[in-house]
Parts: C-alpha cells; sequence; structure tokens
C-alpha cells in the first residue's frame, strides 16, 4: 500500500502560533505512519515556512522553504492545525483551493464566517437560527 503523502501546516503568523505547535504535536504523535508519508510543516510568526525535522526540537531542526507553492505540490492532502488569524479564518483554506489541494476541516466561507461573530449571527438570522445562545 503507498502511503499518503500529508502536509502538517502549523504555527501561523497569529498570537496562536504557540498553541498551534503543541495542537500539531499531538497530531503529529497520534498520525499513522505507515498511512501516512508525513512532512511537518512550521510557519513563523513572521510568516516564514519550514520543513522541521524533528517536532520536540523545532527551532534547531528545521530548513526554510525556499518555494512554499513547489513544495506544496507533493503533498497530496494538508492537515492545517492552525489557530486564529491566516489560519481559521479561510485565509490558509484558500490558499489550498488555490493550489487545488486537498485539505482536513472546514471551506473558505464557513472558516470565515466562523470567525467574525457578527456575520455568523447575520446568517443565523437570516437561516432562522437562534443565536442568543451562542
Amino acid at each position: 500500500m503507498q502511503k499518503v503523502k500529508l502536509g502538517v501546516v502549523f504555527g501561523g503568523m497569529s498570537t496562536e502560533n504557540k498553541v498551534s505547535v503543541s495542537s500539531a504535536k499531538s497530531v503529529l504523535h497520534n498520525l499513522d505512519e505507515k498511512k501516512y508519508e508525513i512532512y511537518p510543516i512550521f510557519i513563523s510568526e513572521g510568516g516564514k515556512w519550514y520543513k522541521v525535522l524533528n517536532i520536540e526540537e523545532i527551532d534547531n531542526s528545521k530548513e526554510e522553504i525556499k518555494n512554499v507553492f513547489e513544495y506544496l505540490e507533493k503533498m497530496e492532502v494538508i492537515f492545517p492545525v492552525l489557530h486564529g488569524l491566516y489560519g481559521e479564518d479561510g485565509t490558509i483554506q484558500g490558499l489550498f483551493k488555490l493550489l487545488n489541494k486537498r485539505f482536513v476541516g472546514c471551506g473558505v466561507l464557513s472558516s470565515s464566517v466562523g470567525m467574525d461573530k457578527v456575520y455568523s449571527k447575520i446568517i443565523f438570522e437570516k437561516a432562522r437560527i437562534k443565536s442568543n445562545t451562542i
């Protein structure tokens, strides 16, 4: 059986960068290496993308990805483990859609609306879903 090439993207340009790293460690420790060829990808708070060689020592075991688009082309599926802006707001999902890459989680619209409470309430109201309990 051929392994699925899975990119796990974490960190990010958000104040929740460190929380994302912690979440990614949990995800990476629980992925089945018999099923997946795993590519851990760290995004710094400054927006640089890195291949991670050892998840336990990110600072000492990462190599900058010179061409992010070319690198992502290798992936069959991408698992974003990003929190906050640029991760949960539809931004990274939009990038994956533009690259025609399958990814884990919600799409662009649901991610962006889910991050904006005002628009979420407007949509709930239009759909006649009570939002006062949210």
